[in-house]
């Protein structure tokens, strides 16, 4: 992200990368080599540079590299975001310092004099005719995003492997971008004036032309890679043995065509481990998936050839997620469906949205069903920030623990929000998410601080938690930022009538039955008579459960009902019971609850 707030509205966005946790909206905290400040000069650029100046020549294997050294070393985003002062990155590789943001990242990749911005990028490159001109090295720049690219997950050049700076929510990160994501949000490509293809000497092969099985590497690198139908998949030492690879036999090829190598197979190229093993994949947007042995034949994929490749490039590619925004069905039509992915979940499109928000116009894509079936029960990850894509639903949301929570106007901006990538999802799929509620368990903050209490959601309440229940009874549990409005009305919410509970703790070992904000005893008998024993048993903080069984009575209007009688009571005056009268109110409202109860509550009739 540059230092120009990000005001785009994206159709689909960036898919999280292989391996990377889905993050809360809390901001990283600083790393030991940033140092935070207005302004920071570039002095070096480092032995990755090999000791020039900034602002001369460097070749497309520096750049990578250069990009790869950040995300190696987990370089923070500018810790205040868009606001200054910002976070300055050094190290002995790359030198600097170099803003942390996305046009720092690709500043510090060409060795530049200094931190430029997606508005200053172009002043020191040339704009591509086409994404397709786009070779290792080049960035791909927007009004308020750029990346660095680093290759072509395939031939048809679907998908682009990149290096990003995007959030305060993750570290610069080697991830994937869909063409169809880059061309909604009008990227385009830029090539540095001073790139230069290698600056090793000419003659080697073009690995592209070398047949499959070969195994390349270029002249200044360790890195070897397996040539299959044109792409170089990466082997790793762990691979050498057991896959049988015969290091002595590794051509050396040249350097810039090296690393333009397709990091991945084209979309319906089936394989299997080379190190043996039965189960077959079909690779997918860079990513495997699995086949049953029934979909093996009746969804045709024992006619594709199988292709044995490197262990370690396979199960990289079973923890990828398909890029945000490819549109998917099931390759046997058993589900007629049609998904987009975000985030590795898969959002079912309707058929109205289907022509109406433009996904039939992008490249539909056949996956195993069985694997579809699982992605299809699953929801984008916490921090994933969306929209309705048809815009009928203005409003932005941020999805936290399975529900997407509503930021307001004034949240947008002065939480950051702003500064994530922001995807278009189905309204129908949107529509659910809001009315969803957020997960038992889920620890929450207000993502601006203003609050710094934490809670732990139960039954769509939030609950306050004191400090020593944080570090013990929820202790290892990540804290999710939320907006500030969506989290005053969560704690503001008295938890459901109904709701059974207990001390998370196990101090009390009771178990209580709400009622009116009253966390009211079952003993056995009642439990199961009442039929408790079949709803789920929440754990909530000891203190807040002390606090709502030290009440003297449910709330006024609360509907009660005791196993002594069929009358249904409705507490009035502060803590008296009335009959309700028949007809007045929803059976589903009434709280069955012990004898005790009822008796101690002053009968009244008006």
């Amino acid at each position: 992200m540059s230092v120009r707030k990000r005001t785009a509205v994206a159709a689909v966005a960036t898919v999280l990368s292989a391996g990377l946790a889905s993050a809360a909206l809390v901001v990283l905290p600083a790393h030991a080599d940033t140092v935070v400040s207005g302004y920071q000069s570039v002095t070096s650029t480092g032995t990755l540079g090999g000791g020039a100046a900034p602002g001369g020549p460097v070749t497309r294997s520096q750049a990578i590299q250069r990009a790869q050294d950040w995300v190696n070393n987990l370089v923070p985003y500018s810790p205040h975001g868009l606001q200054s002062p910002y976070g300055w990155w050094a190290d002995s590789a790359t030198g600097g310092r170099y803003r942390e943001d996305c046009s720092g990242l690709v500043s510090m990749a060409w060795q530049l004099t200094s931190s430029l911005t997606t508005d200053s990028l172009p002043s020191v490159s040339t704009r591509l005719a086409s994404l397709d001109d786009l070779k290792p090295g080049d960035a791909i720049n927007s009004a308020t995003h750029v990346v660095l690219f680093a290759g072509w997950t395939d031939g048809s050049h679907t998908n682009a492997n990149v290096f990003t700076e995007s959030g305060t929510d993750y570290p610069t990160r080697y991830t994937t971008y869909s063409r169809s994501y880059l061309k909604s949000l009008g990227y385009y490509g830029l090539r540095y004036n001073k790139i230069v293809d290698s600056s090793e000497p000419q003659g080697y092969p073009d690995p592209a032309t070398l047949p499959t099985g070969t195994l390349v590497k270029s002249p200044g690198n360790p890195t070897v890679k397996l040539i299959i139908n044109g792409a170089g998949l990466a082997v790793a030492g762990s691979d050498v043995g057991p896959d049988g690879y015969d290091l002595s036999r590794v051509v050396t090829v040249d350097d810039a065509k090296f690393w333009a190598l397709p990091s991945s197979l084209q979309s319906g190229s089936v394989v299997h481990d080379q190190a043996g093993g039965n189960s077959r994949y079909v690779i997918v947007g860079g990513a495997a998936l699995p086949i049953t042995g029934a979909e093996w034949t009746a969804d045709g994929y024992n006619t594709v050839a199988d292709m044995g490749v490197p262990t370690s490039w396979l199960n990289n590619a079973l923890k990828a997620t398909l890029p945000a925004g490819m549109v998917v069905m099931d390759q046997a039509g058993t589900d007629a469906s049609r998904y987009v992915m975000i985030g590795g979940a898969a959002l079912h499109i309707s058929a109205s949205e289907w022509t109406a928000d433009g996904y039939n116009t992008q490249p539909l894509m056949g996956v195993p069903g069985t694997w579809l079936a699982q992605a299809a029960t699953k929801t984008p990850p916490t921090g994933t920030v969306l929209m309705d894509q048809s815009g009928t639903d203005a409003n932005r949301y941020v999805m936290v623990a399975g529900a997407a929570v509503h930021i307001s106007a004034d949240e947008w901006t002065a939480d950051g929000y702003n500064g994530q990538s922001l995807m278009g999802v189905p309204g129908g799929w949107l529509a659910g998410a809001v009315d969803s509620t957020v997960a038992d368990g889920t620890l929450i903050k207000g993502q601006a601080g203003a609050d710094p209490s934490v809670y732990v959601m139960v039954n769509n309440s939030a609950l306050p938690l004191t400090n020593a229940e944080f570090t013990t009874s929820y202790a290892n549990q990540p804290v999710v930022g939320v907006p500030e409005t969506w989290e005053a009305g969560a704690v503001g919410r008295p938890l459901k009538n109904g709701t059974v509970i207990k001390n998370v703790s196990g101090a009390d070992p009771s178990v209580y039955v709400m009622a009116g904000g009253m966390a009211v005893p079952l003993g056995y008998a009642d439990f199961t008579g009442f039929g408790y024993d079949k709803q789920p048993l929440r754990p909530v903080p000891g203190t807040w459960e002390a606090s709502a069984a030290a009440k003297a009575a449910p709330s006024d209007g609360t509907l009660l009902q005791s196993s002594d009688s069929t009358t249904v009571w409705q507490v009035v005056n502060g803590g008296s019971k009335k009959a309700a009268t028949a007809g007045s109110y929803n059976a589903t409202d009434v709280v069955k609850v012990p004898t005790a109860l009822t008796t101690k509550l002053p009968t009244v009739t008006q």
